[in-house]
C-alpha cells in the first residue's frame, strides 16, 4: 500500500490569494497610519509639535482645484468599488470542477470530463465493502487535480478496512486513468442511518 500523508489541498479552494491581498493591504495601512502618527507629532518635521496631519500646500491645491479633487476621489472611489466587486464574485464563485486530456499516442488526445472521471469512482467507491453510498466530486485544476469522496458507511464496517480498498483499488485506479503519481484526496467518512421503526 502506498503511503498516506495529510494534505490539505483537496480540503478547500486555495486561499493564498486572499491571505496575500489581506496581508498586502494590512502592511499599507499600517504604514500610512504610522506615517501619519510620525507627521502628526511632529517626529518628521524636526520636531516640530501640533503639525498638521494634512500638508498646509496639499490643502490649498484642494481649495485651489476642487473640482479636480472631486473627480479623482470618484474615480478613486469607483476603482476601489469594482475592485471590491470582483474580489467578492472571485471569493463566491463556485471552484472549478477540471477536465482532463489524457495523451493518446494512436488516435490523438483524448478528453475526460470530471463528471465521467466522478462518475467512474464513484461507481468504483460503491464496490467497496461497506459502503453504501459514496459522492465524488473533483477540484483543483487540471495541471494539479484534487478528488474529494465522501462516504456513507453501513454501520459495523471495518473502516480499516475500507480505508485500504480504497486506497489499493479506487484510488490507485484513478491516478492510473489520469497517468499521476499522486493525486491528493480528500475523503470524509459518515455512518449511515438506520432507518427509523415505527413502534406499533
Amino acid at each position: 500500500m502506498s503511503d498516506i500523508k495529510p494534505s490539505s489541498t483537496p480540503i478547500g479552494r486555495g486561499a493564498g490569494f486572499e491571505r496575500s491581498a489581506v496581508t498586502l493591504l494590512g502592511l499599507l495601512s499600517l504604514l500610512v497610519g504610522l506615517a501619519a502618527i510620525l507627521v502628526g507629532s511632529g517626529v518628521l518635521g524636526m520636531f516640530r509639535s501640533r503639525r498638521p496631519v494634512a500638508d498646509p500646500l496639499v490643502v490649498q491645491w484642494l481649495r485651489d482645484n476642487a473640482r479636480l479633487a472631486a473627480v479623482i476621489g470618484l474615480v478613486a472611489g469607483l476603482v476601489l468599488l469594482v475592485l471590491g466587486l470582483w474580489w467578492l464574485v472571485r471569493a463566491m464563485r463556485p471552484e472549478g470542477r477540471p477536465d482532463f486530456r489524457l495523451e493518446k499516442s494512436d488516435s490523438g488526445d483524448l478528453d475526460v470530463t470530471s463528471g465521467a472521471l466522478a462518475n467512474a469512482v464513484r461507481a468504483d467507491a460503491e464496490q467497496v465493502p461497506g459502503v453504501k453510498r459514496a459522492r465524488v466530486r473533483m477540484a483543483g485544476s487540471d495541471r494539479s487535480p484534487s478528488l474529494r469522496l465522501t462516504l456513507s458507511l453501513q454501520e459495523g464496517t471495518n473502516i480499516r478496512q475500507v480505508w485500504e480498498e480504497l486506497d489499493e483499488k479506487v484510488l490507485t485506479r484513478a491516478r492510473q486513468s489520469l497517468g499521476r503519481e499522486t493525486l491528493p484526496t480528500a475523503i470524509r467518512l459518515q455512518l449511515d442511518r438506520a432507518p427509523k421503526q415505527r413502534v406499533q
